[in-house]
């Protein structure tokens, strides 16, 4: 399995570190248990620039977790978790260089704000002090979708809160604890390699976006067609610095005619830059990425086991 972690600054094109596991290592069984038979948990969300940031704890030790729908699973930060057993050294490769010292590791307890656990739970450890530096707060891991798997999420940026759902026998969200009722966007996606693909379209042109809360802008490959870059309208360039320091130059454009599910999204920000890292990381061909700039339109529900994305728009 391939890992992807933002490792950048504000207008991040999301530079990745792929942690490869071993040939024939099966995915983990991952049971989330709900205190007091809760049918919902509710998680305040803070905030680092653009990035989603929860409360969550590694057996005694809690602090600040990164939500990445980006990344597969659990990663903890070397620099605080560098004494977990190993269950076995893995192969990091950044954009730029390895990264030494990537191993696996199995943590007893993981508790995701008061009301939800996780036991015996596997994480990667690696360094994740790039994201530290950049954003100037202590974190200690990152959360990926694999720990979802079994329900559905809620994230609502306005209000900053998180909500998890248990479905019921049908794979619903009962409605009572719906956030919602009647959705604005409703799609499907593809799951593969613990990322979500959604098929869309920039400009009548179909486009395969990944739906990755780790990514502080939406991003665009500046390899789409041409009938995609004919539409932008560029609004200023900046750069970016990668893993070994290297800078990658951005571009950063508007455009209309952004088509998800059954919704027309108009007055879209998006940043164009080499994505081929990413291709490698998910191990498929992107074309584009739905970033914090789409996050803050509305509050979206992702159903793990039905893979369905609802939103509410705001000001629609």
């Amino acid at each position: 399995m391939l890992l992807t972690l933002l490792l950048g600054g504000r207008a991040s094109a999301k530079p990745a570190i792929m942690i490869k596991h071993c040939a024939g290592t099966a995915s983990p069984i991952i049971e989330p248990i709900f205190a007091d038979d809760l049918k919902t948990v509710t998680i305040p969300i803070k905030r680092a620039g653009n990035l989603i940031v929860l409360e969550a704890q590694v057996d005694s030790v809690a602090g600040n977790f990164v939500l990445d729908t980006g990344a597969p699973y659990l990663v903890l930060n070397a620099t605080y978790f560098s004494d977990m057993p190993h269950v076995g050294d893995q192969e990091a490769t950044g954009v730029n260089g390895a990264s030494a010292g990537t191993f696996r590791t199995q943590v007893n307890n993981f508790l995701l704000g008061l009301d939800l656990k996780y036991k015996r739970l596997p994480a990667d450890v690696c360094d994740l002090s790039a994201i530290e530096n950049t954003k100037k707060i202590k974190v200690l891991g990152i959360i990926g979708t694999q720990l979802f798997c079994k329900m559905a999420i809620t994230i609502d940026l306005f209000h900053n809160v998180l909500y998890l759902h248990k479905l019921d026998n049908k794979g619903e969200i009962p409605t009572e604890q719906r956030a919602f009722q009647a959705p604005d966007m409703r799609t499907s996606f593809k799951y593969m390699n613990d990322v979500m693909f959604i098929k869309g379209s920039i400009a009548d042109k179909t486009t395969w976006f990944v739906f990755d809360t780790g990514a502080e802008s939406n991003l665009l490959s500046k390899d789409c067609p041409k009938a995609v870059m004919n539409v932008m309208q560029p609004i200023n360039k900046s750069a970016i610095v990668g893993v070994g320091g290297t800078g990658k130059a951005l571009v950063y454009a508007n455009f209309d005619q952004m088509v998800i599910g059954n919704y027309l999204f108009r007055n879209n920000r998006i940043l164009i830059s080499d994505l081929s890292h990413l291709d490698r990381a998910y191990g498929f061909s992107v074309d584009a990425v739905l970033g914090y700039d789409f996050f803050t339109r509305g509050i979206f529900t992702i159903n793990f086991v039905k893979k369905e994305l609802e939103m509410y728009i705001y000001n629609h």
